[in-house]
């Protein structure tokens, strides 16, 4: 595993590929809701317990800036009003819901709606009553993110095809296999900026999504290519890509960047009128017995999950929820999945490379990988040692959380865990 010069690794090999394509899930017998599904605005249910829901009807709202509206995933009844257990065993207020009656969308043909006249708050509205929220770390409202800035300076909007961390493969998948839909979504979200100005990114590792989906772009989507190493598609890599270099420095130049899967929601909530209930994920890992991409819907469970492809051949020594070096330890298998979950992995001892902890060797290999030319071990030193306000000198805040500190550290030190905690308690230990 060869380092390279401008921070990161050449991307690491699943240890089985995925199968190619995706099927839909089995529906399950219930589903659980989680009304935390993004940092925001509280939101209040709509229902309660033994009232009748329909597929895709608001569950919950909330007032607030930030808030979203959640949908049922299912037709059915409302069994319970109250809290759950996520992914990470934090609890959320959640709407649990007994599968009964009959689907409006599953095996039905919906009618299309012609986009082309709406304005960009519209379009906005539209997503918004769709309940979407972005992909990542740090998932917002869709329709706020997707909002022009007071500057008069065009913004670039970018679809980013270049993932490459391993196993995050539902994203191109999607594009392969409806990349007619996702070029709408993409031209839906250019129309909500009010830009002319769309770009793709892509890795030239993975070209088969990639050429599906140019067929169905406007010509006047100007495409990237970027080096197949990871992380290759971080905020500050995507803008250098993006932008000239009389740009990258103009505040008012902004750069937003989505997933083909935020752009197929786009199109689904715009043109079927279809809200967020379910999404492509990619499940894999050594342990689960069929590595596979399926649809299914939020708040199923992951047990359910892994079910769905198979179960498990060998006793996992770590699931998690995203990738395997961003994702979140998943502490309770009964949780149910989130809008912003991308793939659950069973990992065995060999991919997850276990190990008991040791001192620092001062190797120095976390800082030559750093994409953001940060020292890790020494910001977790000081979170360790309390001293929090240095660890902030020190660049806490420009850790983007990719995970590669911690897998090329001889020393298994859980660097960005405790890279993550120290961000967690802002203002300790001063």
């Amino acid at each position: 595993m060869s380092l390279l010069r401008i921070g990161g690794i050449r991307p690491l090999r699943e240890t089985r590929k995925l199968e190619r394509g995706f099927w839909n899930a089995a529906v399950p017998s219930t589903c659980v809701v989680p009304l935390q599904q993004h940092s925001g605005s509280r939101l209040t249910p709509m229902v309660k317990q033994g009232d009748v829901v329909r597929e895709g009807m608001v569950i919950a709202d909330g007032e607030g800036r930030f808030a979203v509206p959640v949908h049922a995933p299912i037709p059915g009844r409302v069994s319970a009003v109250g809290t759950t257990r996520l992914l990470d065993d934090t609890v959320s207020p959640a709407i649990m819901i007994e599968l009964a009656g009959e689907f409006d969308r599953l095996g039905k043909e919906q009618d299309q709606q012609d986009w082309t006249e709406f304005d960009a708050e519209t379009l906005r509205g539209l997503v918004r009553s769709a309940g979407v929220v972005t992909t990542g770390r740090f998932p917002v409202p869709l329709h706020l993110y997707l909002r022009r800035s007071s500057f008069d300076v065009s913004p670039v909007i970018v679809l980013d095809l270049a993932e490459t961390e391993p196993y995050l493969t539902g994203d191109a998948e999607l594009t392969a296999t409806n990349p007619a839909e996702v070029a709408e979504g993409f031209r839906i979200a250019m129309r909500m900026l009010d830009t002319e100005d769309g770009r793709v990114v892509a890795s030239g590792g993975n070209r088969r999504p990639f050429n599906a989906l140019r067929a169905h772009l406007e010509r006047t989507v100007r495409a990237h290519r970027v080096p197949h190493h990871y992380p290759v598609n971080l905020e500050h890599q995507i803008r250098r890509v993006a932008l000239p270099a009389r740009e990258r420095q103009d505040s008012r130049r902004q750069v937003l960047v989505i997933t083909p899967s935020t752009a197929f929601t786009i199109y689904e909530a715009v043109v079927a009128g279809k809200p967020q209930i379910e999404r492509v994920i990619a499940v894999g890992g050594g342990a689960v017995v069929r590595p596979a991409h399926i649809r299914v819907r939020i708040g199923t469970s992951v047990a359910d999950v892994l079910e769905e492809c198979g179960g498990l051949g060998a006793e996992p020594v770590r699931i998690i929820a995203g990738g395997p070096l961003t994702g979140s330890v998943v502490s309770n298998v009964s949780a149910p999945l989130t809008k912003t979950v991308s793939a659950v992995l069973a990992l065995t001892e060999r991919e997850v490379g276990a190990g008991r902890e040791a001192p620092c060797i001062r190797c120095g290999a976390c800082i030559r990988a750093c994409p953001v030319s940060i020292n890790p071990v020494l910001i977790h030193d000081l979170i360790v040692a309390g001293r929090h306000a240095e660890a902030e000198r020190a660049g806490l805040a420009d850790c983007v959380e990719c995970g590669l500190c911690a897998h090329l550290c001889p020393a298994r030190i859980p660097l960005v865990d405790r890279i993550r905690e120290g961000k967690a308690r802002p203002g300790e230990a001063q």
